[in-house]
């Protein structure tokens, strides 16, 4: 890893050096811009004007650009994706709290009733309690996780 940074750093320097390489008595390679002394170096021959990479030197506009508009057209998808999940996320919290409020009023209540269409109440029996207790339960079971 320490060999591939420096040979990075030595290639991306500006100055045109020559670029040495040379193993050491414990068979350790280095890499350097002088040769040096009691090691037997070998100067390497690197292109500078390689145009299959893409970089900031490497004069290839075309590609830059298509790789930069991948690149927010990919953030706008990734943004995009979150805001999805959050609004889904505030959707699904505001069930919960509903069904446990829901599950609360139920449980808490001696007895329970609903509205009629003529306004009045409707008390529920024990079996059709039960059932509601059960529909709020699983209610609470399946968005408050």
């Amino acid at each position: 890893m320490k060999k591939t940074v420096v040979l990075i750093l030595v290639m991306m320097s500006t100055a045109h050096a020559g670029i040495y390489k040379w193993t050491d008595s414990e068979g350790a390679v280095h890499f350097g811009d002088h040769p040096v002394a009691g090691d037997s170096a070998t100067e390497l021959e690197i292109e500078i004007n390689n145009h299959a990479g893409i970089t900031n030197s490497s004069g290839n506009r075309a590609e830059r650009e298509y790789l930069l508009k991948k690149i927010e057209e990919n953030k706008r998808s990734d943004a995009e994706a979150r805001s999805k999940k959050l609004a889904a996320d505030k959707k699904r919290r505001k069930k919960c709290d509903a069904y446990k409020r829901r599950y609360q009023v139920h449980i808490q209540s001696n007895r329970t009733y609903r509205m009629s269409p003529d306004g009045e109440r409707v008390y529920l029996s024990d079996e059709q309690r039960d059932a509601r207790k059960k529909k709020f339960s699983k209610g609470v079971a399946k968005y408050c996780r």
